[in-house]
């Protein structure tokens, strides 16, 4: 231990130091304690190279990776300052890490952690922050063992109340009595809380920097990992479980709109941008609704493209009975001796509007129906920030009204009905031309509604790759209190820095409906700074009018520019989105 005065000589100097300066200090005593015990001198922080189970000399052996979540608890905001402080030093030497909010904190996580660092406050009689409340709970009615979770507490407090950084001394107590391993000593902070918590944090970085350098895992006889299907069609199929289904809309939206999460048990190959197929199965009431119409039983047996199928289960999971296309509807016209508009409707519709004037043979039916295509939903995760085992998609909710009555969309209806630990089969789908750029280029998302999920993907891709490339949003919705999706998360990365410019649009908020575009007029002269520098347009969404609407505010914007200016705005634009700087994924 030091002596009184050394410590305060130390911690004079760390308040007096910069942060690249407590890098240096921090990595440099890692280096001599390493060399005094014949280790080699290396600062880094990343994880050391996976050493080869073919290599005799070591045995079976692999390099642990380094992965943290840093909590905070805060009323003042004190505590997330540090955790964002915590985040970025951690990023910048190499650590993946995440900021989470002890309100937003899920208790599927808590076993799933390798390296959890909490940063609490204390307030009132020993009493936690109102939004750490939700995590205390959480600790408290957890069950399972938490032996492989390594984590360190660091207590916000004021040392003139008798229960100094209680909240922190229980989070740490309750964590050790779980069986998590304590791998630094819990902190106390007082009124001043960078006098602790400066040195706390360069310790605590110092121990993962040891840590990095010397863990490796021995590693038994593994059993063979599952593999993906691969479907006719050349695509790998994916057994997904579905971890999360949650309504992100708040009371008195007036829509519903869900986030779903889904892990598989094999890593997913997909990269943001991509997209999530899906096939979908019919309603069992339209089912049974199409049976009583043609008056079978659900047992009849009847060929489908060479392959025999029970009724019931053919049109449960084969074959299309929403939304008949108008080739089908002719071909049902000459069936069933009814002259039939152009158009689509649905299979018990047709039947109930147009019965068959003789009886109508099922087979025949059978015959000229089509198969369940796909439905794609952009991924609004990113491998690198959630996992290689996990696709978040976020689902509008369709409901359509017709002759039988009001329908939910035939695969949002689908997905929004599963329940956790509901399996579904997935494929991806490849989107090449909707790829982030190099990680110093800066971009524009342009993403009202649903549309904001692939860039969200972006967002979380970009936290991890610690590039100098700036991030703009434009999101929009109808209302602020209820429909400002991943509120949470985006203020976060706002708060990291990953996040550089947030533009938001509630077009029921006010009597004159504001939209995206109209933020964008609003901040026209930045955006062709950011063009002019080279930034990239990205834009997702519905594709009439959105992003019509977007393309006639850009060639406004683009008029006004004082660069390029031997082109049309709209001539302009057509050059952005040829050469790739203008991208769209629109529907």
């Amino acid at each position: 231990m030091l002596s009184d005065e050394k410590r305060n000589r130390f911690l004079q100097l760390l308040k007096e130091s910069t942060k690249d300066e407590w890098v240096w200090m921090s990595g440099y005593l890692s280096a001599l304690t390493q060399a005094s015990i014949g280790g080699s001198v290396d600062v880094s922080l990343t994880p050391p190279v996976s050493i080869s189970s073919n290599d005799p000399s070591h045995g079976n052996l692999k390099a642990a990776p380094i992965q943290c979540s840093v909590v905070y608890g805060t009323e003042t905001g004190n505590s997330k300052k540090l955790g964002t402080d915590l985040v970025k030093k951690l990023k910048e030497l190499g650590v993946q890490a995440k900021l989470k909010s002890t309100d937003t904190y899920k208790a599927k996580d808590l076993k799933e952690e390798e390296y959890l660092f909490v940063i609490v406050s204390t307030h009132g009689d020993g009493e936690p922050p109102q939004a750490a409340k939700p995590f205390i709970q959480i600790l408290t009615d957890a069950k399972d063992n938490l032996s492989k979770v390594k984590f360190a507490v660091l207590g916000l407090g004021d040392t003139s109340y008798p229960l100094f950084c209680q909240t922190g001394i229980d989070v740490d107590t309750m964590l050790a009595k779980l069986g998590a391993e304590r791998i630094h000593d819990l902190g106390k902070c007082d009124v001043d809380f960078e006098l602790v918590a400066k040195p706390w944090i360069s310790e605590l970085i110092t121990k993962l920097n040891t840590i990095s350098k010397t863990a490796t895992t021995q590693v038994s006889k593994q059993p063979q990992a599952a593999t993906p299907k691969v479907n006719t069609g050349g695509k790998v199929v994916y057994e997904g479980t579905v971890v999360t289904n949650l309504v992100l809309n708040d009371i008195g939206a007036s829509k519903s709109t869900r986030h779903i999460e889904i892990k598989s048990s094999v890593p997913i190959d997909y990269l943001p941008g991509d997209s999530a197929g899906f096939l979908a199965y019919n309603r069992e009431e339209e089912v049974d609704r199409v049976l009583g119409l043609l008056q079978t039983d659900k047992e009849t047996r009847v060929t489908y493209k060479g392959e025999t199928w029970m009724l019931y289960d053919l049109f449960r999971k084969k074959v299309s009975i929403r939304f008949l296309p108008d080739r089908v509807l002719q071909k049902y016209a000459a069936l069933s001796k009814k002259e039939i508009p152009s158009g689509k409707l649905d299979l018990d519709v047709l039947l109930t509007l147009y019965p068959s004037e003789t009886k109508l043979e099922v087979q025949a039916l059978v015959d000229i129906l089509e198969p369940i295509v796909p439905r794609y939903y952009s991924i609004a995760s990113s491998p690198s920030a959630h996992g290689e085992e996990e696709v978040h998609l976020t689902v509008a909710e369709v409901e359509i009204e017709t002759f039988t009555g009001i329908k939910s969309g035939f695969c949002s209806g689908f997905l929004a009905s599963l329940k956790e630990g509901d399996t579904v089969p997935f494929f991806i789908q490849r989107n090449n031309s909707f790829r982030l750029p190099n990680p110093d280029t800066d971009i524009i998302m342009i993403g009202p509604g649903t549309g904001i999920a692939p860039f969200r993907s972006f967002l979380f891709e970009r936290e991890q790759s610690a590039g100098n490339g700036k991030n703009w949003l434009f999101f929009g919705e109808r209302n602020f209190v209820s429909d400002f999706y991943y509120q949470t998360e985006l203020l976060e990365l706002m708060d990291t820095g990953v996040l550089h410019k947030l533009n938001t649009a509630f077009s029921r908020d006010t009597k004159q409906k504001v939209y995206v575009q109209d933020r964008m007029g609003e901040n026209a002269q930045e955006l062709l700074k950011w063009i002019e520098n080279g930034a990239i347009i990205y834009l997702c969404g519905s594709k009439d009018p959105m992003s019509k609407d977007v393309d006639r505010k850009l060639i406004e914007i683009l008029s006004e520019r004082t660069f390029d200016t031997g082109k049309e705005a709209s001539d302009y634009l057509k050059e952005l989105e040829e050469s790739g700087r203008y991208i769209k994924d629109v529907y």
